[in-house]
């Protein structure tokens, strides 16, 4: 008897707490309600950001999210990636540009992917009269916040794009990269985003690109394939997902322990997990490798161990970059978009600046370019496609 008191008391109190929370978010409900009867806020209007709703009310962001949320859901405010919270519809808009500058962080300059990436951002912001300020990350979350830091006490730059840094890890960056949306600043992405922020990205389609590549080595005849990915970025997990969905599809032997991940200092020197790399991958006949970097390493490290390549290990990769030419053993590889993903992102933030509902996410496709490191078992040949 007396527990079933205490369980109807403990209902009863979360009935209570359930109603405080909704009268709490239901006060920015009625308010905007009400400003939109006075006149005070019309179709099109831009609602004031999370931060000063929060202030304004004495509310959690949490519970601002939740009102504006319901008010969407309702269809009386729409949301814009990168730009804000509007009444009804979004009223279009000709971006009058202040500085005609945009900020750039990357993460890194030397690699093979960033120096045409950047090539092709700087060549439309040119084309459209803005300068470009670029600062490097070096992939560390601090030197982002840094920058960030920077960008908002320096306030002179129209817009930011970002390729961020070990996006598959929690980000502590996330107030300052709401304070820039909140000023207005349009923020776009590349290569991968942050999922806490809604701002759109543009990148490859990582996991099908690794689904394909996986799916190329099911197609030569292989069963046991191992597969290499990195662990701090969200490429790695797309790609791992791509690389299961073939896999599981394709009637391959899908075995943790012939998985290997591994952050990005790692990826530069493989050689220093030699031993471990594989054990791990011991009894397949091929390997996935997260891209070129990876891949020419490992077909390096099995030529050293007296391993013949493609014939006892192939091996495929993904950016199709210059090293997949320069070994003993030239690469089977999906090509990265590079420049044009450069030039793609650019040319959205343009858009972004001219409509505020504009969505700038975009996928890039790739088909693989074979060259000798896939081996095909079912003809005793290098594989080049069906």
């Amino acid at each position: 008897m007396k527990s079933g008191s205490t369980d109807r008391g403990k209902q009863q109190d979360g009935v209570r707490q359930m109603a405080g929370q909704e009268a709490k978010y239901q006060k920015i409900i009625n308010w905007v309600r009400q400003e939109i009867a006075d006149g005070s806020l019309r179709s099109g209007d831009k609602l004031p950001s999370e931060k000063e709703l929060s202030e304004r009310f004495g509310l959690s962001r949490q519970t601002v999210r939740h009102a504006t949320g319901e008010l969407e859901a309702q269809h009386i405010v729409s949301r814009v990636q990168g730009s804000g919270t509007y009444i009804g519809g979004v009223r279009q808009r000709v971006y009058e540009p202040r500085y005609m500058s945009v900020a750039v962080l990357s993460t890194f300059y030397e690699s093979y992917i960033f120096p045409p990436t950047l090539k092709g951002i700087e060549r439309v912001l040119s084309k459209n009269g803005f300068s470009m300020q670029v600062s490097f990350t070096d992939n560390r979350v601090t030197r982002e916040r840094e920058m960030l830091r920077q960008i908002l006490e320096k306030g002179n730059v129209d817009g930011l794009i970002v390729e961020p840094a070990k996006s598959a890890l929690p980000n502590p960056n996330m107030d300052l990269y709401r304070e820039i949306q909140e000023r207005s600043i349009p923020v776009i992405f590349f290569n991968a985003s942050y999922p806490k922020i809604e701002a759109p990205c543009v990148r490859i389609d990582d996991q099908a690109v690794a689904q394909r590549a996986t799916q190329l080595l099911l197609d030569a005849g292989h069963r046991k394939i191992g597969a290499i990915f990195k662990s701090d970025d969200r490429q790695g997990a797309f790609r791992y997902a791509g690389y299961l969905d073939a896999m599981m599809s394709g009637g391959g032997e899908v075995h943790q322990r012939h998985v290997v991940w591994v952050d990005t200092p790692m990826t530069t020197n493989l050689g220093a997990l030699e031993d471990y790399l594989f054990q791990r991958i011991e009894g397949c006949s091929a390997v996935m490798c997260y891209n070129d970097e990876v891949a020419y390493q490992v077909i390096n490290l099995a030529l050293e161990r007296g391993l013949h390549v493609p014939q006892e290990l192939s091996v495929v990769g993904i950016d199709d970059s210059y090293l997949a030419g320069m070994g003993k053993v030239q690469l089977t590889s999906f090509p990265h978009p590079k420049e044009m993903l450069g030039r793609k992102v650019a040319e959205n933030l343009m858009e972004m600046f001219r409509k505020p509902d504009f969505n700038g996410n975009y996928l890039f496709e790739s088909e693989p370019v074979y060259r000798e490191s896939v081996w095909d078992l079912k003809n005793q040949r290098v594989y080049k496609g069906q």
